[in-house]
């Protein structure tokens, strides 16, 4: 009994110095209700602070809104043992009335908490110019404020809503309904038939794990008004999203015994090449973790370049190649080509290998 009681202390102990070992965040609060805001002030402002109580510097690596409407700014300077720092988030009220609720994920140093998820949420009050101000987006009478959605964090398992606010300009009332809707994507609306100078609000959600890819996905889907679907292909909106992989819920064991991918150079220089010239350039890839790697997508931004590993799944301690057969096409000058490989390592799940050259 004496010894499982020393056990039990000692892993408690144990436990706790893992837990002070680095940098470690703490926000004074995580949500920023506006309350009620005037869409004429055109913009809204507010800062989460925070401070660092471990034992090493802390550093914010990036900070990514839920929508192109809210936008987070942080110093990049490393915020030392005891010191405190701010993210201030700015939503751009124009065009969007009503209420909102906005999320923005902050990633840092911090082993026990890597990712840390701010809400601001409210309600914006219309402005009191006319429809065409507020609503500039015309789709037969019915007006809206928006037609280009942008999820910037959509994270697998998580379910990411973006809303549209609308208008009926016309005398009459207006049926709304929805087609060619992706599978991963769910619509609704707050009043489906809309009265003239009624107002509402179409919420779309995205369910990331359902779109079963990763990295920039872009989608669309039709409004119909009045079931009147052969006038609809000019009622089109634009959904864009960027999927990645949710690490947030692992645990500091599950962390521990993670994959890691570690590549022998992420720069790889091509040299001099002629116009419509090939070259052929291997590197290698090796996992320094403790469980399997797999490469779960490849995205060159251009097609001239590809990248092939040896394999898709690579075990813990092992190493391979990849391969990157570059052909420059018409390009001239100092070109750079970038790369994009998503993987399951947590703490490195979007490497980007850049390709560079010297054509003639």
């Amino acid at each position: 009994m004496k010894r499982i009681a020393f056990f039990l202390v000692s892993l408690v102990i144990s436990l706790s110095c893992l837990a002070e070992n680095g940098a470690n965040i703490q926000f004074k609060t995580r949500v920023h209700d506006f309350g009620e805001i005037n869409e004429d002030d055109k913009t809204a402002t507010c800062v989460f602070t925070f401070t660092n109580v471990g034992n090493q510097p802390l550093i914010i690596h990036r900070a990514i809104a839920s929508c192109g409407c809210t936008t987070p700014k942080f110093t990049p300077e490393p915020i030392v043992p005891g010191a405190s720092g701010n993210i201030q988030v700015t939503y751009n009220t124009v065009g969007r009335p009503y209420a909102f609720n906005k999320t923005i994920t902050v990633y840092c140093n911090d082993p026990q908490t890597p990712t840390v998820l701010l809400t601001i949420k409210g309600s914006v009050i219309p402005s009191a110019e006319n429809p065409e101000q507020s609503y500039p987006k015309n789709m037969e009478g019915l007006r809206l404020n928006k037609t280009q959605l942008s999820i910037l964090d959509a994270k697998i398992g998580s379910i990411r809503t973006e809303t549209i606010n609308v208008i009926n300009t016309n005398s009459k009332p207006v049926r709304i309904s929805f087609r060619k809707v992706p599978s991963y994507l769910r619509i609704v609306t707050s009043d489906a038939i809309l009265r003239p100078k009624g107002t509402a609000t179409i919420t779309v959600s995205y369910l990331a794990s359902q779109a079963k890819d990763y990295g920039r996905k872009e989608d669309s889907f039709y409004i119909v008004l009045n079931n009147n679907i052969k006038n609809c292909t000019n009622n089109k909106i634009n959904v864009s999203a960027y999927i990645t992989e949710d690490f947030s819920k692992l645990s500091p064991e599950q962390l521990q015994n993670a994959p890691a991918g570690i590549y022998s150079e992420n720069r790889i220089n091509f040299g001099k090449m002629a116009k419509k010239g090939r070259k052929v350039q291997y590197i290698t890839l090796t996992n320094t973790g403790k469980s399997p790697l797999f490469i779960r997508k490849i995205v060159p931004e251009y097609q001239g370049l590809k990248v092939t590993p040896d394999r898709n799944v690579l075990q813990a301690g092992k190493t391979m190649r990849i391969k990157l057969d570059f052909n420059i096409g018409n390009f001239s000058g100092n070109i750079v080509q970038r790369v994009t490989i998503f993987t399951n390592d947590p703490k490195n799940s979007i490497s980007r290998l850049f390709a560079t050259a010297q054509v003639d």
